[in-house]
């Protein structure tokens, strides 16, 4: 859960100087809270986000540096206050090339995970918002579709990768296209999540989801069939987050809450995981996925992993191929040998025969 430690908003608008508080907010208020504690959960709850770094250029990742946790709390508040400021003049000198109108930009720093992280996001004039002076006034209804832009850092992570501890994507962004490229430009975001990546990470979010709730192996292995087979139907064409949480939340126990089916997409947008909204099923990875290739001077092995099943295991006595766990012996099933098959495996054991034959003679 994320626990909010500091909050401000300004007002951006194109045909403005940005409008910027004075001062931070006071947490203390519960309005004010629920507001900050709500766009995380709504950030967290949206599918189409783009996973990357910082270019390195830029005002807003040079400012950020001075973030620093051992700062005092006066100190943290001011540095985090003039870092809000400094980026509304970035997005000012963007915003004003675009045809986006603007709206209120709300920048948020918490801890999640352990982990400080920073988050700023446009809404607009959502229903049940009041701002008085940029402060919220009365009771608060975030509406999601209200949430146009929003970048989220994890700071400690980009820290890290400035002492070279980490090379791993620290940062996520909501909107892309020419109309909200202004927000991410201003974050200096690039995004670096690749479909390779995306289609290799697929099963591995699927199968750490269920296991959380202790679906049985042969959940497992029908959920990851499953999946397999809607990015092989789909060979580079885009796939979307949205059918996989579908895949998950229909291979989870009946006694799952609506709470625990719904939260798939913030499972899979885990820094661990950096899931997108959508990613073409490139034919090259998806194969990896579907089979199974392995060579030695003695033979080959290539097949479809939906055919092959543990030895001994009743769901899986029908697969052509079964592999005998205790001691290593692939078997593949009579009704794999063909009749051309079979008669050159015959035919190459009838050549070693009169071969060893004619020696003896």
């Amino acid at each position: 859960m994320a626990v909010i430690k500091r909050f401000v908003i300004h007002e951006l608008f194109k045909d403005k100087t940005p409008d910027t508080a004075k001062e931070l907010l006071d947490l203390s208020n519960g309005i004010i809270h629920s507001l900050a504690t709500d766009l995380v959960k709504i950030k967290d709850s949206r599918t189409a986000v783009l996973w990357g770094q910082f270019k390195g250029t830029g005002d807003f990742p040079s400012k950020l540096k001075e973030l620093d946790n051992r700062l005092s709390e006066e100190k943290g508040n001011a540095v985090f206050l003039e870092l809000s400021k400094s980026t509304m003049e970035s997005l000012y000198s963007e915003i004003v090339h675009t045809n986006s109108k603007g709206g209120y930009i709300c920048f948020i720093e918490y801890e999640s995970n352990r982990d400080c992280r920073v988050m700023a996001a446009m809404i607009t004039n959502t229903a049940g918002i009041k701002l008085t002076k940029l402060k919220p006034t009365k009771e608060i209804h975030v509406d999601i579709s209200k949430l146009h832009q929003a970048v989220d850092v994890n700071a400690s992570g980009y820290f890290k990768s400035l002492t070279g501890e980490n090379n791993k994507n620290y940062l996520s962004f909501i909107g892309k296209g020419k109309q909200t490229d202004y927000f991410t430009n201003a974050f200096d975001c690039i995004n670096k999540i690749t479909p390779a990546k995306a289609v290799h990470k697929a099963p591995e979010v699927l199968r750490d989801f269920l296991a959380q709730f202790d679906v049985d192996n042969a959940t497992q292995k029908s959920a990851r069939a499953q999946l397999v087979k809607y990015l092989t139907d789909n060979i580079d064409k885009e796939v979307h987050l949205s059918k996989i949480n579908e895949i998950a939340v229909s291979h989870l126990p009946e006694r799952c809450t609506e709470e625990e089916k719904n939260s798939f997409i913030a499972f899979s947008k885990q820094d661990k995981y950096e899931m997108p909204a959508t990613f073409q099923a490139r034919k090259s990875n998806v194969e990896k996925l579907a089979k199974i290739y392995y060579a030695t001077d003695a033979f080959n092995l290539n097949f479809d992993l939906e055919n092959i099943g543990l030895f001994g295991v009743e769901a899986d006595s029908d697969k052509p191929i079964l592999f005998n766990k205790d001691n290593d012996d692939v078997i593949i099933k009579g009704r794999m040998i063909t009749p051309e098959v079979r008669a050159a495996i015959f035919q190459v054991i009838l050549l070693d025969d009169e071969d060893t034959n004619d020696e003896e003679d």
